[in-house]
């Protein structure tokens, strides 16, 4: 049963990623992400992490998500300002690139026994895997530094929104 909730949710976040990264509207791109991190939550309610699915689910599913959509309500974006899309060099190297990781996955997939531990190799789960205790513990020793860049990159990304609407808005001769 645990295997055909995990293959369900597994379909879940690829397919919200994909449409993530192939709608046409920002919004809808935005509400496809919030799709793929439930089922990510999911996916660790499956590794009995309750404390980072909520985390999962409060954070980047509630707040980060509320930011995007903001930022993506203020710039007011729409597909007829883009263009239409060409085939580049880049795309194509990406492409492949998506294609050949795809299939690495794949391939582990496929090799792994159905009976296999989620655990690192020689490492079981401790009783506490997951809890509030451990999580803190990690989150403000080890990676510390990496949990600060983030909260400065989410403010740096805040203020160049704000910043390029109000440019865009000079240049309409609106007021903001």
């Amino acid at each position: 049963m645990e295997f055909i909730v995990f293959c369900i949710l597994a379909a879940v976040a690829l397919v919200g990623a994909i449409l993530t990264v192939s709608c046409a509207s920002a919004v809808r791109s935005a509400m496809s992400l919030i799709l793929c991190l439930f089922a990510v939550a999911g996916l660790f309610v499956l590794l009995k992490a309750h404390f980072i699915a909520a985390m999962q689910v409060l954070v980047y599913a509630g707040a980060i998500m509320v930011l995007f959509v903001f930022v993506v309500m203020l710039l007011n974006l729409s597909p007829e300002r883009f263009g239409r899309a060409r085939v580049t060099v880049l795309g194509v190297v990406s492409g492949l690139a998506v294609l050949l990781v795809a299939g690495k996955l794949a391939r582990t997939i496929v090799m792994v026994p159905p009976d296999a531990s989620p655990a690192v190799p020689g490492q079981p789960l401790g009783p506490d895997f997951g809890s509030v205790s451990t999580v803190g513990q990690l989150l403000f020793k080890q990676f510390l530094l990496p949990f600060e860049l983030t909260s400065v990159l989410l403010l740096v990304a805040v203020v160049a929104a704000i910043v390029i609407a109000r440019q865009r808005f000079s240049r309409e001769g609106q007021q903001p």
